[in-house]
């Protein structure tokens, strides 16, 4: 065991932090994997708790509902990863595995950071990236897509905005939508309306941010000081 309070206060701390990110990614790992398999689990969740996801659900594509819970799943799988390194690394206090930990947050540091980055360099294409997307995936099937009529009839009587940067969007397709109120009101385009809400908003998707990359560099801090403790105790042995 290590040596030393503040070292072996530090381990403790470490290992319950990672007990916690394993159980977390153990639980968003069943669930997704419970329903991917089970389709009609998300009703039956949703019932037990007494939310009508009926009307949610009949606007969603199934394979939009797939991508969200494959993306819990490869979320819910680095949590596990992390937290079983963490745990057997400062359990058993195995260089070996502390020192995977710590690249593995490493990268996940590195990946945020260039994100971050990434977003202040590429701020206006991603904007406009935005808006493509939404006219060529959406507006564009608007009218031969189903489900994709209904959701954006939706959205767009619920947010009051239109097409992706306008009304001018539909005349492409001959007529306006009439959740869109075209005739008788200027409306903003739903991607250009989200994306300022995204900026409007931007304070707390940073601080929230700061939070994960602060926890990330005490992490990494953490593994190096048991590192440095581990190696300590064996050099005296």
């Amino acid at each position: 065991m290590v040596k030393g309070c503040g070292n072996k206060c530090i381990k403790y701390f470490f290992w319950l932090i990672n007990l916690l990110f394993f159980v977390l990614g153990a639980v968003i790992v069943g669930l997704s994997i419970w329903m991917l398999v089970d389709k009609n689990s998300l009703t039956t969740v949703a019932s037990t708790v007494k939310v009508d996801l009926s009307q949610v659900l009949n606007q969603v594509n199934i394979q939009q509902i797939n991508t969200f819970l494959y993306v819990a799943l490869v979320i819910g799988g680095a949590l596990l990863i992390l937290g079983f390194f963490g745990c057997c690394g400062s359990c058993c206090e195995s260089v070996c595995a502390i020192s995977i930990y710590f690249i593995l947050v490493l990268i996940l540091f590195v990946i945020e950071v260039v994100a971050i980055v990434l977003y202040f360099v590429k701020k206006t294409e991603l904007q406009q990236g935005l808006t493509t997307i939404w006219r060529d995936e959406l507006v564009s099937k608007y009218n031969t897509n189903q489900q994709i009529h209904q959701a954006l009839d939706q959205l767009q009587s619920s947010l009051q905005c239109c097409g992706a940067s306008g009304c001018s969007d539909y005349m492409v397709y001959g007529a306006f939508p009439t959740s869109c109120q075209c005739a008788t009101l200027s409306q903003q385009g739903c991607a250009t309306l989200l994306w300022n809400a995204f900026q409007t908003n931007l304070i707390y998707v940073a601080f929230v941010g700061i939070i994960v990359l602060f926890v990330e560099a005490l992490a990494m801090i953490f593994s190096c000081i048991i590192i440095n403790a581990v190696k300590a105790k064996r050099n005296e042995a």
